[in-house]
């Protein structure tokens, strides 16, 4: 008998209890995710898709980008027109360098080097102990075989000994820069002695030059005053523009309780904040632009000096606040010098109003209405409601200033006197035109004759004459005489004149002779 085959009943599926609606729901979600990151893992084509994808916006955003770039080289102030193609100036950034030199002025760089990005900075000294880890800022060591690393003990000497060894190195720093600016703290070893040797290695310097100097509080004496204002003198001969800042000044913009670190940073802080808006200006587009062109024309010359400031105001007064600021700053040595170039930048919000650009030309232009004035307007979303002023002063110090007042009254003294005696020179030719002057004829027979034979005898009486009344006999003294003298003499002069009768009354043919 066949055996029977066993017949496995498949189990029916259990039937599964309802999940709740809230479970399900989650459950999908992880689901979702988890397919979500096993397709990241997946080495398929798609991803050369995405790349395809990125490329393709890169191009986008470029485009984009290309436009805005082409839309701002339309023609606007400040914009040059060569050919007839419009070249924008903006496209030049003009390469700044700043230069420390000494305690104090490396100090001062150090601090501005940190907030400003668009120069380079460098600190150079002669004391290792000065150099510190500080972005965005170089150093530059010098002298040690003369210093050990060591300061200058106050030697300007020493420092411009030190300097002079590293002429060489110095010059560098000038390659393919556009403005050096130079600050230093006057009356030290370095501050007068090396910074003269950085200034004068930059006499080639097709750029623009600018010192930035501090003069010594009155505390440290009288000759460290004097050593700062002799190497002011000498240095302002070979800079462009020079900006000098009193000490004392600092007691004017802190209180009682201010600590030292707090007052000099306060100095620093106003530097940063003029360096960086004067640095803005030649970056920055604007409705009206300044450019680097401007700015080379504000500064140019030889010894001038320079006033610096910038001025922040907002609310209904601004432009009254901002103009009344911005020619004021009690740091600023600016009563020293007779404005003659002022260049000012005028920045603000979308609510900048024509007035109020008006007010604040107007109040700058007064200091000087015969001076050369360049002037910008710029609009920035960041200035909401508030308005910054920009300016920039240059011009001569009172000293030349006389002193070729004096000179051009001494050429024009010297001009008027030519002028007559050239009048008086004329007049006297044409004079002598008129009558013909006889030519004379000598004889050599008369030549060799003396002169005193050849005089006649009326010459003689005449010079005898004039002999005796140009030497006139002294008057005779009076003699005394007595009665019996004068009785005397009377009757011989009787006698005399009654002998003379007798003879003139005997004719003269009957006269005998004696």
């Amino acid at each position: 008998m066949a055996k029977k085959k066993k017949v496995i009943k498949k189990n029916p599926k259990k039937k599964t209890a309802k999940m709740p609606r809230k479970v399900l729901i989650k459950k999908k979600i992880a689901n979702k995710k988890f397919k979500k990151n096993t397709k990241k893992f997946a080495l398929k084509k798609p991803k050369k898709i995405r790349l395809k994808k990125i490329v393709l916006k890169k191009r986008v955003l470029t485009k984009k980008k290309i436009i805005k770039a082409k839309s701002s080289t339309l023609p606007s102030v400040g914009q040059s027109q060569q050919n007839g193609n419009f070249i924008a100036k903006s496209f030049f950034k003009a390469k700044i360098k700043v230069i420390g030199i000494g305690g104090g002025g490396g100090s001062i760089v150090s601090e501005i080097g940190r907030s400003l990005n668009k120069a380079t900075f460098v600190v150079a000294d002669t004391d290792m102990r000065s150099f510190k880890k500080r972005a965005g800022v170089k150093h530059f060591l010098f002298g040690q075989n003369l210093t050990h690393g060591l300061g200058t003990g106050v030697n300007p000497d020493l420092g411009k000994e030190a300097a002079m060894a590293e002429k060489e190195r110095i010059a560098r720093f000038f390659d393919d820069q556009d403005i050096i600016i130079f600050i230093a703290s006057l009356g030290g070893g370095l501050g007068s002695g090396a910074t003269q040797v950085f200034v004068d290695a930059a006499k080639d310097f097709d750029g623009i030059t600018l010192g930035i100097f501090t003069l010594p509080f009155k505390f440290e004496g009288k000759n460290k005053y004097a050593i700062a204002q002799k190497s002011l003198k000498e240095l302002r001969k070979s800079l462009n523009v020079s900006i000098t800042i009193p000490n004392e000044r600092i007691f004017k913009i802190i209180d009682a309780n201010t600590a030292i670190t707090d007052a000099f940073s306060m100095v620093n802080k106003s530097l940063i904040e003029s360096l960086e808006s004067l640095i803005d200006l030649i970056y920055s587009p604007g409705i009206i632009n300044i450019d680097f062109a401007d700015l080379k024309v504000i500064l140019k010359g030889k010894g001038n000096f320079a006033f610096l400031n910038t001025a922040e105001a907002q609310g209904k007064t601004r432009a009254e606040d901002v103009s009344s600021k911005i020619l004021h700053n009690s740091l600023y040595q600016n009563n020293n010098f007779i404005t003659q170039k002022i260049l000012f930048n005028i920045e603000g919000g979308a609510n900048l109003s024509m007035f109020e650009v008006d007010k604040i030309s107007k109040a700058i232009s007064l200091v000087n209405p015969d001076a050369k004035i360049i002037f910008g307007i710029s609009k920035n979303p960041k200035y909401k409601n508030k308005i910054k002023t920009t300016l920039l002063m240059t011009g001569q110090s009172l000293e030349d200033v006389r002193a070729g007042k004096k000179a051009k009254e001494a050429r024009v003294v010297v001009l008027e006197n030519i002028k007559k005696a050239a009048v008086k020179t004329k007049k006297s030719d044409k004079k002598n035109s008129k009558r013909p002057s006889p030519s004379p004829q000598k004889s050599p027979e008369y030549e060799k004759i003396p002169f005193d034979n050849v005089m006649s005898p009326a010459f003689q009486e005449q010079f005898s004459r004039l002999s005796i009344v140009e030497g006139q006999a002294k008057p005779k003294k009076a003699i005394r005489r007595t009665a019996l003298d004068i009785k005397k003499a009377e009757e011989v002069e009787q006698n005399k004149q009654s002998l003379q009768e007798k003879e003139w009354e005997i004719p003269a043919f009957m006269r005998l002779k004696k």
